[in-house]
């Protein structure tokens, strides 16, 4: 009569284990849809400044004198 009170209890402990789990999934979803939508909302430029484009003069000066 022990033993079936104990796996009732162990049964319990699996059942709220597993409903642990599954509420940490959803919430790891929910914070990973919710860092994507932070991150689409990000422009380019705020993360990489842009790049100013060289003449060819401005290319040859920097080539010569190493500035």
């Amino acid at each position: 009569m022990m033993e079936k009170k104990s796996l009732t209890r162990e049964e319990q402990m699996v059942d709220w284990l597993n409903s642990e789990i599954e509420k940490d999934k959803i919430e790891l979803d929910k914070e990973k849809k919710d860092l994507i939508n932070s991150l689409k909302s990000i422009k380019k430029e705020e993360v990489l400044p842009k790049q100013e484009k060289l003449s060819l003069w401005k290319k040859i000066k920097k080539v010569l004198l190493g500035s």
